[in-house]
């Protein structure tokens, strides 16, 4: 009898794409990786981001233990980010992604240009 498994048990890459999947997480996690920064200059040292984007993507990312996010009693109180142990342990393999996206992003947009190209062509001979 086989045994039935949710798709994250068979796939464990999946649950990780969940982690960083979104649009701003790997910038705001990777910045973190860096230095830890307060609210808005994170917000600045990332590409343009709604504030409540980049709230939900942070508080995402505190929920799955990769960001800390400290509160400092202060008039107006301050608050710091900084990415946790478990969200320093990902600092390689983000910069194997950005290595391989340096090193393979022009072969990528040929293949994309290409194939609009070969779409192009069949739509026109459809019509």
């Amino acid at each position: 009898m086989a045994i039935i498994r949710n798709r994250t048990e068979a796939c464990p890459i999946e649950e990780l794409m969940d982690m960083l999947g979104g649009r701003w997480k790997v910038f705001i996690l990777w910045e973190l990786i860096q230095s830890p920064r307060r609210s808005a200059e994170l917000r600045r040292s990332i590409p343009p981001i709604t504030q409540k984007v980049f709230i939900e993507q942070l508080r995402d990312l505190e929920d799955s233990g990769l960001v800390k996010r400290t509160i400092y009693p202060a008039v107006p109180p301050r608050v710091e980010y900084a990415a946790t142990t478990l969200g320093h342990s990902l600092r390689e393999i983000l910069k194997s992604m950005c290595h391989w996206s340096s090193d393979n992003m022009e072969k990528v947009r040929e293949c994309r240009r290409r194939r609009q190209l070969e779409l192009a062509s069949k739509e026109s001979m459809d019509l």
